[in-house]
């Protein structure tokens, strides 16, 4: 959500001209969830994490007067957490790390039946298992896209990159997963049919990262 949004910038102008503390609060609790997982990405532990985003609010807080010159706010809080997450990164080294949650299917309940809910749930773990296996730009990159909902151009800014590399890494993760659940399936014998059921479910599955 970019500070042009009714409400962030209404925040963002209480914040700056009151020095709102509740208004700061709201505006925490509205990026929170998000920029929590993307610093994970990078320090591989949610208690790192959780300094890494308090540490960037504490900044914005102490120079709150500018924030609401910021035009692209969603731009500007990742690359923050981005920057920071790799200042933290010099300071601590061996971090444990905690399992990224599984892929949501994009699919209707009504097109579940027990065994496509059962492949459903095999496909999950295993695009899990590919997207922890895909080059670490690529990783991020389908991360971003695909849960955080971030557009194209929006990633290319965070990270720095051009859309098209954007483009082109999407492209690679979609055809590393496929192979990887192609494999899968291969490897475990499955039925023909079981492999036709599959086939259908995996576009499904991938929905909305190429778009």
């Amino acid at each position: 959500m970019d500070s042009s949004h009714p409400s962030t910038a209404l925040l963002l102008h209480r914040i700056a001209t009151a020095d709102d503390r509740r208004a700061f609060e709201q505006f925490f609790t509205l990026y929170y969830p998000r920029l929590l997982k993307f610093a994970h990405f990078y320090v591989k532990s949610r208690e790192l994490a959780e300094e890494v985003v308090s540490d960037v609010f504490f900044k914005l807080w102490q120079k709150r007067a500018t924030l609401p010159e910021v035009k692209h706010m969603d731009s500007y809080l990742y690359i923050s957490i981005k920057n920071q997450s790799l200042n933290y990164l010099q300071k601590a080294e061996n971090q444990p790390a905690i399992p990224l949650e599984d892929l949501p299917a994009y699919l209707s309940v009504e097109t579940l039946t027990p065994e496509r809910t059962l492949l459903v749930s095999e496909l999950q773990a295993e695009i899990h298992r590919a997207v922890d296996k895909l080059p670490p730009q690529c990783k991020i990159i389908f991360k971003l896209i695909r849960e955080d909902g971030l557009k194209y151009k929006e990633v290319a800014e965070i990270l720095g990159i051009s859309t098209k590399t954007i483009e082109v890494q999407i492209g690679i993760a979609i055809k590393k997963i496929s192979v990887d659940l192609q494999a899968h399936l291969t490897a475990r014998q499955a039925p023909p049919r079981v492999l036709r059921i599959a086939q259908a479910l995996i576009p499904l599955l991938l929905a909305g990262v190429a778009s």
